[in-house]
């Protein structure tokens, strides 16, 4: 039995047209390598070469074609080609992923080899500006906005408060804001005391450096919540339209119009005490 996480309906093979986004698509990934049990000799690894006009047409930093983002993991190449023709032709069964299952749920309790298996395939020189020991006080805020319609956006007034309420607990927090948007769209948290905007290149790049931050401020966006998965981040949402990240074993909030920071949290805001002193 092979498992290829089958990333969209127009899959060549060594590049697909369309199809979802990279966070939706790390599901499949993960999904079907936990079910090939990690066994690289019945994985087929994933197109993640991808063509879409709609990041031109938006002018996006990112075009979302995620080349060179990641390193073949399993059956590849020339290889993967005759594997999918001799399953089509009857001479193998292949067991598909090209759904988002049950979101986070499906893998939560694989969450350390689902981290091994993404740092393995990740291409080094993407992550190389990513410093998390300059991350891990930081606290990320992610603001999806690019292709979201408004109805799926959050407010940028909700995460002004948010922030307001996260320097009250600590007035020297370091605020690092990942996005999508323009700096126009962003002003009004641009402007608050202790934020910096950051962009390392690539998505993967920007969702291994909110792993590696302690507390997130999420979108309603699974590109959040992969960021939170990966390093077990605390993470405090507006909204979410996906089940919980984390099933109760690490902090996770949604808190709707409310812009106070739960007790709860509290201690993933306050500096840490310095072990010199």
């Amino acid at each position: 039995m092979y498992y290829y996480p089958k990333l969209s309906n127009t899959d060549l093979g060594f590049i697909r047209l369309g199809g979802p986004g990279l966070a939706n698509c790390m599901f499949m990934a993960a999904q079907a390598w936990i079910a090939a049990g990690c066994d690289e000799t019945r994985y087929i690894t994933p197109t993640w070469l991808k063509f879409s006009i709609g990041p031109y047409i938006r002018r996006e930093r990112d075009k979302r074609n995620y080349a060179n983002l990641f390193k073949s993991r399993g059956i590849s190449g020339i290889k993967k080609a005759l594997t999918i023709l001799n399953i089509k032709f009857g001479g193998g069964k292949c067991l598909y992923f090209n759904t988002l299952g049950n979101y986070f749920s499906n893998i939560n309790q694989y969450q350390p080899q689902v981290k091994k298996y993404f740092e393995s395939i990740i291409n080094p020189e993407i992550i190389t500006s990513v410093d998390g020991s300059d991350l891990r006080e930081c606290v990320a805020v992610h603001v999806r906005l690019g292709d979201y319609v408004p109805s799926l956006r959050i407010p940028i007034s909700w995460y002004v408060g948010i922030l307001r309420n996260i320097t009250k607990i600590n007035p020297k927090q370091r605020i690092i804001l990942f996005s999508d948007g323009s700096d126009a769209e962003l002003a009004d948290l641009l402007v608050m005391p202790g934020v910096e905007r950051r962009f390392y290149g690539n998505a993967i790049a920007d969702i291994w450096a909110i792993s590696k931050c302690k507390l997130l401020i999420g979108s309603d966006s699974t590109f959040s919540a992969w960021g939170a998965f990966l390093g077990n981040v605390p993470i405090i949402f507006s909204k979410r339209h996906f089940p919980t990240v984390y099933d109760g074993r690490q902090l996770e909030v949604v808190l709707g119009e409310s812009m106070e920071i739960p007790s709860s949290f509290h201690n993933s805001i306050t500096p840490a005490k310095d072990s010199n002193a």
